[in-house]
């Protein structure tokens, strides 16, 4: 009876010891999980600031489980349910987008916009290209009577609207779903190329942001020579895909001291910056379809 009591106690001791080492491996697993999910928002963050708003808690100090899955598939593809998995796939395809150093902008102080090849990842836009052309439909905005097109442009499709047009128009859902991380992307090269390149440190905001299609059709096929307005501080175009390729659409812009012409062929993801009231123009097409996603910014300290 003696020796079946103290088999008994050293079983549940023996148990209970199990258990104790069950829950402190989970503890540790726990505070590890804890400690590289830190680790991951923080590379983020870094890398782009709008992504880690989305996918993290409202004190950006945890991963929201749902949203980070839901956006990982719609930015990645493909989702793996596991929050530190799904983190560090992000992680990479941020990194994977991320374009050259602001060094690689070019010579300073001697022209007032640059092309630069690959700004956004191709890769990712041809990714999001079926979704950028579901998105599309034509508002009809009213540029004023001092602009050449006055309310005859119908071609764009709008991201970020200014308030103050009329008739006004709402910023489409669809495409801002599409393309609101990639405006954020483009507004933070650009700050990095007017960093590099005046040596002034500015925030950028966007005043207008739209997606553009141009087709060989009468008042559809290409931008004739123009400056973004007065009380635009600076802007940005970038190349997207297509798939109907067409021929022409080369950007033309006039720069320098004294003032040269520079013309431009660009491919999905390249980018060009202008700075403010600096002559260009969207070449006509002759065939296929052209999308281009531009930006109208502002700049403050």
């Amino acid at each position: 009876m003696a020796r079946q009591e103290a088999a008994a106690s050293l079983c549940a001791a023996a148990a209970t010891a199990a258990l104790t080492v069950s829950l402190l491996r989970r503890v540790r697993q726990r505070q590890k999980a804890a400690r590289d999910a830190t680790a991951l928002i923080a590379q983020l963050k870094a890398l782009n600031s709008t992504a880690a708003l989305v996918v993290t808690n409202a004190k950006g100090d945890a991963f929201a489980a749902k949203a980070l899955a839901k956006y990982v598939r719609k930015v990645c593809g493909v989702s793996s349910g596991d929050a530190l998995e799904d983190a560090t796939r992000l992680i990479q395809h941020c990194k994977n987008a991320t374009p050259p150093s602001a060094t690689a902008f070019g010579p300073r102080k001697t022209l007032r916009h640059v092309l630069v090849r690959g700004c956004v990842s191709p890769q990712l836009l041809h990714e999001r290209f079926p979704q950028i052309k579901g998105a599309y439909t034509q508002q009809a905005l009213d540029y004023g009577k001092n602009s050449r097109y006055g309310d005859r442009w119908k071609i764009s499709c709008y991201i970020v609207v200014l308030e103050k047009w009329k008739p006004k128009i709402m910023p489409h859902e669809p495409m801002v779903s599409a393309l609101s991380d990639v405006v954020d992307m483009c507004c933070r090269r650009f700050e990095e190329w007017y960093l590099e390149r005046f040596e002034r440190k500015r925030r950028a905001s966007v005043m207008n942001a739209f997606v553009t299609r141009y087709r060989p059709k009468p008042d559809e096929a290409e931008l004739k020579k123009h400056i973004d307005g007065a009380n635009v501080d600076g802007s940005v175009i970038l190349a997207l895909p297509t798939d109907e390729p067409f021929e022409g659409g080369h950007l033309k812009v006039w720069d320098g001291r004294p003032t040269v012409l520079h013309e431009y062929a660009m491919a999905p993801g390249d980018c060009i910056f202008l700075d403010a009231r600096v002559w260009h123009q969207g070449c006509a097409i002759t065939s296929g379809a052209r999308y281009a996603l531009v930006l109208f910014l502002r700049l403050r300290k």
